[in-house]
Formats: C-alpha cells, structure tokens, sequence
C-alpha cells in the first residue's frame, strides 16, 4: 500500500508505483475554491483522484450530498461506463489538486501499466458495488422510516378525525353541535348556489320544556333531548345536517329540495315530535315543538338566513305553539 493516503481511502488501496502510474497517465489539475469540476446532467467519461484538498458533491436544489476528502475519488460511474449522465455537481471547497482520468488515460495505462489499468478497474468496480450496497441499505432504513412515518402519520389521522368528530358532535343526542352547523353551512350554501337547488333551514324549539327539567329533574330534561335527537335523525335523509345547538334549541340544514318539499319535511317532523310521550305523565301528554323555516335566497348572508327562520319561529310559539311558521 501507498503511505501518502489513508488506507481505508480508495487511494489508499493502490501501491506507491500504481499511484504513480494512474497520475502519469493522467492530467493533474490545480483548482481554486469555488471552481467546478462536474455539472449535474452533463454526460461524462472521467474520473477525478483527488490528491490535495476539499470538494463537494451538490445537487441542483443546493442540497449537499457527499463531501470528499484527499485520498477520494468521484465521477467513476462515467470513467466505466463512458456517456454516463452526472449525478451531481463537484465543486471545489479549497485550493485543491485532482489526476483527470479519461478514456485516452486507459488506453495510455493499457499499453504502459496494464497492471494498474486492471487495479483501477477492479477496484472502481469494488467500490461501485459497496456503495450500491449502501444505498440499497440506506434506502431500506429511509423505507422504514418513511413506512414509520405513515404509520404514526395514519395514527394522528385518525385521532385527530375522532376527536374532530367529537369535537362536532353534541354528546346528548348525537346530532350535530354548533360548531358542526358553523362549519357545514357555508358548504350547504355553495351547493345551492352551485347547483341552483333549494336549501331550507329549519329552527326548532320544544314547547315547554323548563317546566320539565324544573319539576321532573334534568334526567328527564335529558331523556326527552335524546328522543328528539333520534326523531331528527331518523326524520331527514343523510344529506341533511340536524344539530342541537342550545338546551332545547336545533337547527336542521335540508339541502337539494324545494320550497314545498321542505315545508313537508317540517310538518312531518313537528308530527313525528308530537307523537312523543311525556315523561312522568301517563295521561297521555305529549312532547311538542315550534318549527320556524325559510328558504335560503341567492345573493343574502347567512345572517339573515338564519334570521329568518327565527322570526318564523316565533311567529309559530306566537300562533300557539305545535305548529310550522314559514317565511
């Protein structure tokens, strides 16, 4: 072995006379910090021994990818395999001394130290296949660690979409909370707006509810809530969004339908509601509800919207109560 470069060096594993050889046959180049050596992309057919010296491998982002200390070698992949596109740039990063080795140095070497041409070449190839090697293993463990990373990125997925379920979702009744209303109804109204298909709202109160919660306690307040929550549920089509978005205040978001359609929606639920027993009373008292409904209107904020509905509302408790006002 040489004793001018490190033996775990590919320079190292050459004799002091193979050394010397492989520079005579080549041209040695002196180069400044900062200058290239190999443009990325550029087809090739030499090979550089860095003997002085600091140079980079970089690619086109920037990105660093291999730094090479005295003793190295790049651009062996194009010295073997001649037209060979440039995997990255070199650049210089000191003064630095490199032996240029094309395909002329080959033939010069084959004819004058055919044993160092046949050193090189077992040797490149040696290294090629140990660098194969540990790309293949490099990219194994980024395997795994990109398939770890999925793996826990699925995971908080999947935490986060439940808890963001949770989160609008009322925990008494099942249905929609605020929130859920909040964020669904701008998508309701682009929908419309989209299609040019009627969207309602509907706004319901139950009638009487305090005396409930005041005289029978809330479990019962909260039985009553439930069972409205499943006729809502079972009263509207997937599409549509029933929420509870106060003590005994919802809101129900029908989409795709027409004025008529969904005035028969509202007097079927306030129906059904009514067929609901009374807690603690076996006289055959009955749930009821006030419905307020209105019909979204092109160019309006949802503000009045939904102002609109309350207003309908109210004039249905003002009516008497049991009953669907519309606006």
């Amino acid at each position: 072995m040489n004793s001018q470069f490190p033996e775990a060096t590919p320079l190292g594993a050459f004799t002091d006379e193979e050394l010397r050889a492989l520079i005579a046959a080549g041209q040695v180049v002196d180069c400044l910090t900062g200058d290239v050596l190999l443009t990325e992309g550029d087809p090739g057919d030499s090979m550089y021994l860095l003997l002085e010296g600091t140079t980079v491998a970089r690619l086109s982002s920037g990105h660093t990818i291999r730094r090479y200390e005295a003793g190295s070698w790049f651009g062996d992949l194009s010295f073997i395999n001649p037209g060979h596109r440039r995997s990255a740039t070199v650049v210089a990063t000191s003064s630095s001394k490199v032996v240029k080795l094309d395909q002329g140095t080959a033939k010069t070497l084959l004819e004058s130290h055919p044993r160092a041409l046949f050193a090189l070449m077992q040797r490149t190839c040696a290294f090629l296949v140990d660098a194969e090697r540990s790309l293949v293993t490099d990219l194994r463990r980024r395997n795994a660690e990109l398939e770890d990373t999925i793996r826990r990125l699925e995971l908080t997925s999947q935490r986060l979409t439940r808890e963001e379920i949770t989160a609008r979702t009322d925990a008494l009744t099942g249905l929609g909370n605020r929130r859920a209303f909040e964020l669904n109804l701008p998508d309701f109204v682009d929908r419309a707006l989209t299609l040019g298909t009627g969207l309602a709202v509907l706004a319901l109160d139950l009638d009487h509810f305090k005396p409930i919660n005041d005289s029978l306690g809330h479990a019962a307040g909260d039985e009553v809530l439930r069972g409205v929550g499943q006729v809502l549920m079972a009263g509207v089509r997937r599409t549509d969004l029933p929420c509870r978005v106060g003590g005994d205040e919802f809101l129900v978001l029908l989409g795709d339908l027409s004025e008529s359609a969904a005035k028969m929606r509202a007097e079927a639920l306030c129906k059904a509601l009514g067929t609901m027993p009374h807690p603690g009373d076996d006289r055959g008292t009955r749930i009821t509800s006030s419905i307020g409904g209105t019909m979204f209107v092109k160019g309006e904020a949802t503000e009045d919207f939904l102002k609109r509905a309350d207003e309908a509302l109210y004039a249905a408790k003002k009516a008497g109560r049991n009953r669907v006002g519309w606006a």
